[in-house]
C-alpha cells in the first residue's frame, strides 16, 4: 500500500469508528479519484448496489400499499354488497307486510 492510500483509509476509518455514514459517503464521493483503480470500481459498484437496493425497497413498499389498497376495496365492495342486501331484504319484509 502507498502512503496516500494509507492516509485515504485512515481517514475512512475515522468516519467509520464515529459512525457517521454521512461523512463517510461524501469522503468516499469527494476522493474517489485518489484511490487505486480496483477500490475506485468496488466504491462505485456499492454505492450502484446500494442505489439499486434502495430502488428495489420502493417498489416493494408501492406494490405492497397497492396490494393493501385492492385488498381495502375488495372489503368495501363486500361491505357495501351486504348493505345492499340488508336493504332489499329490510325493503321486501316491508311491502310483505303492508300488503
Amino acid at each position: 500500500m502507498n502512503d496516500t492510500f494509507e492516509n485515504l483509509y485512515s481517514e475512512f476509518l475515522g468516519y467509520a469508528e464515529r459512525n457517521d455514514e454521512a461523512g463517510a459517503r461524501k469522503f468516499l464521493i469527494d476522493n474517489l479519484q485518489k484511490f487505486p483503480e480496483d477500490i475506485q470500481d468496488k466504491i462505485t459498484f456499492a454505492f450502484f448496489e446500494e442505489a439499486l437496493q434502495g430502488e428495489t425497497a420502493g417498489v416493494k413498499e408501492i406494490a405492497l400499499m397497492q396490494k393493501e389498497g385492492l385488498e381495502a376495496m375488495n372489503q368495501i365492495d363486500k361491505a357495501k354488497k351486504i348493505l345492499e342486501d340488508k336493504i332489499k331484504e329490510r325493503d321486501l319484509r316491508s311491502k310483505l307486510n303492508n300488503q
